[in-house]
């Protein structure tokens, strides 16, 4: 198994299906974010959702478009219809491939804007390339 295997079987053991407030840390695995965004979500009765990632390793398990766009458009729904969630925290570090945390974040934003139960929502994207850029101007 890889590392993101593992965190994917993980996040699908039936004693997470109690769990109704999450927080969560990722540091330096190589996931989906998307992907591990959503088996959170579908955790049944999940009220309160924290995920911090630091230098996350950004994958996209989407090998063609149809199945890229199927996956951001099932974390807005997701979003839009939770009747659990009340409060969602995302904090994510990366300096891997933006357009795949821009895709996420946009569906995030848009189920959150969906959604009549969420009362907080923060998110606060560090693109580390940008910062390690900023760094080196003279």
């Amino acid at each position: 198994d890889t590392t993101d295997d593992s965190v994917y079987k993980l996040l699908k053991l039936p004693f997470l299906h109690n769990i109704q407030e999450c927080y969560c840390t990722l540091f330096k695995i190589p996931v989906d974010l998307c992907l591990v965004i959503l088996q959170l979500l579908n955790l049944p009765l999940i009220k309160v959702l924290h995920l911090l990632t630091v230098f996350l390793k950004l994958r996209d398990d989407s090998t063609n478009s149809i199945l890229h766009t199927d996956k951001y458009s099932e974390l807005e729904t997701c979003i839009a219809m939770n009747s659990t969630l009340l409060e969602m925290k995302l904090q994510v570090e990366s300096k891997d491939n933006p357009t795949v945390t821009q895709k996420t974040i946009t569906s995030l934003i848009n189920g959150v804007t969906g959604n009549k139960t969420i009362t907080s929502f923060s998110l606060v994207f560090i693109d580390l390339q940008s910062l390690s850029d900023v760094t080196k101007i003279p």
